[in-house]
C-alpha cells in the first residue's frame, strides 16, 4: 500500500502517536495494568515460541497489539460482572486473577483443573471464580446471543449487572451477531458488545467484509447507540467503555462499541500474513499499545524507564517459571477420555 494513512483511520481523531488521560489515576494502577498488558504480551510470544518448538498440538492465536482493550474494559468491571473472549483476551484473564502457569498449562495439554487437557487455552471460561462466561464456538459470534443470554437473566433478577461479549470484525459477519443484538435491543438488556477491529478477517479486509465503513454504523438497525475509538490508548478504551457499560448498567439496553486496532501476527501462528504490506507494519508499530502506554508512564505517568524495564523483565520471568511448571505436570491419559462427562 501507499504512505497514506489506512482506510481504518477514517476519523483523523484516532490516529496519534502519543496518549494521555483525563483520569485521577494512581501511580500504583497505572503500574497494574501497564503489568497485565506486559505479562500478556510475554505469555503470547512465549506461545508462539512453543508453537514452533513443536510443543503446542493445534493452533494458537495470539493478541499481540491488542492487549490494551481487554485491560481497558475488565478494568471497569465489578467483580459479578461478566465477560467472554476468545484466546485474545489473556490480559482480561489476568485481571480477573487467572494465573499464567494454569495458562500454559492448558496450551500444554497438562491434566490439570479446569480442562484436565481436554482443550487448548484457546476458550477459558470459569464463571465461578473469574467471571469468564463460556459459549459454544459453533461461529465467532456466538458469545453475543449467550451473553444477551446471561443479560437476561441479569435483568429478570434485577441485578444491576453487565455482560460484555468481546468478538472481532470478522464475527460480526454470521447471523449469531445479527441476532443477539437484535435480542437485547428489544428486552433492553445490559450487553455490551466489544468489537476488536484489528483490520483483517484473517485475511479479508474490512472492504472486502462489510458494505459499511465501520462496523459501529449498523447499530443503527439495532436502534442501540454506538461509538468508535483507538483500541491502543488504553485511556480512551477506558473513556468510551465506561460510557457503554454505565448506560447498559442503567437498563437502557445494549451498547456496541468499535475500537481500531491490528492484529500484529497472523490470525494465527500458521498464518504468515503475507497478505499484509510492509508500511501498514510499519504505521501500526509506531501505535502499539504497549509503546504507548510505556512513553506515557516514563512521562507523565511518573514511572522511570528504570522501573518499566524492571516490569517488563518481571513479566518475562513471570511466563518462564510458568512454562517451567506446566511441562512438569502429567500430561493428559487417554484412559481419562470419558471422564468428567454427563453421558460418558
Amino acid at each position: 500500500m501507499s504512505k497514506s494513512k489506512p482506510t481504518i483511520f477514517l476519523d483523523p481523531a484516532l490516529d496519534r502517536t502519543s496518549i494521555a488521560t483525563d483520569e485521577t489515576i494512581s501511580r500504583d494502577q497505572l503500574a497494574v495494568w501497564y503489568r497485565t498488558m506486559r505479562l500478556a504480551r510475554a505469555c503470547d510470544q512465549k506461545l508462539a515460541a512453543l508453537y514452533r518448538q513443536g510443543k503446542i498440538v493445534g493452533a494458537v492465536y495470539l493478541a499481540i497489539g491488542q492487549e490494551a482493550i481487554c485491560t481497558g474494559v475488565v478494568s471497569l468491571l465489578n467483580r459479578d460482572d461478566y465477560f467472554s473472549t476468545v484466546a485474545r483476551g489473556l490480559a482480561g484473564w489476568f485481571l480477573r486473577g487467572v494465573e499464567p502457569k494454569h495458562v500454559m498449562a492448558r496450551w500444554l495439554g497438562r491434566d490439570v483443573p479446569p480442562a484436565h487437557g481436554r482443550e487448548l487455552g484457546l476458550f477459558f471460561a470459569d464463571i465461578q471464580q473469574y467471571g469468564i462466561a463460556p459459549y459454544h464456538n459453533g461461529s465467532m459470534a456466538s458469545w453475543i446471543p449467550s451473553g444477551a443470554g446471561f443479560a437476561l437473566a441479569f435483568k429478570i433478577r434485577k441485578q444491576p449487572r453487565v455482560y460484555i461479549a468481546f468478538t472481532g470484525d470478522g464475527a460480526t459477519s454470521p447471523g449469531d451477531f445479527y441476532e443477539g443484538l437484535n435480542f437485547a435491543a428489544i428486552h433492553k438488556l445490559p450487553l455490551v458488545v466489544v468489537v476488536e477491529n484489528n483490520c483483517f478477517a484473517y485475511s479479508t479486509t474490512i472492504e472486502k467484509q462489510m458494505p459499511v465503513e465501520n462496523v459501529a454504523d449498523r447499530a443503527p438497525a439495532f436502534n442501540i447507540p454506538s461509538e468508535i475509538a483507538f483500541g491502543n490508548d488504553i485511556f480512551e478504551v477506558r473513556r468510551v467503555a465506561k460510557r457503554a457499560i454505565d448506560y447498559a448498567r442503567a437498563g437502557n439496553g445494549p451498547y456496541l462499541v468499535e475500537f481500531k486496532t491490528f492484529r500484529v501476527r497472523g490470525h494465527g501462528e500458521h498464518d504468515d500474513m503475507g497478505y499484509v504490506s510492509a508500511d501498514l507494519r510499519e504505521f501500526w508499530e509506531k501505535r502499539d499499545p504497549l509503546r504507548l502506554y510505556a512513553e506515557y508512564l516514563s512521562g507523565a505517568g511518573g514511572l522511570d524507564e528504570a522501573e518499566v524495564k524492571a516490569i517488563d523483565d518481571e513479566c518475562v520471568q513471570t511466563v518462564e517459571d510458568a512454562v517451567a511448571w506446566a511441562e512438569a505436570q502429567p500430561e493428559a491419559s487417554p484412559d481419562s477420555v470419558t471422564d468428567r462427562l454427563f453421558a460418558p
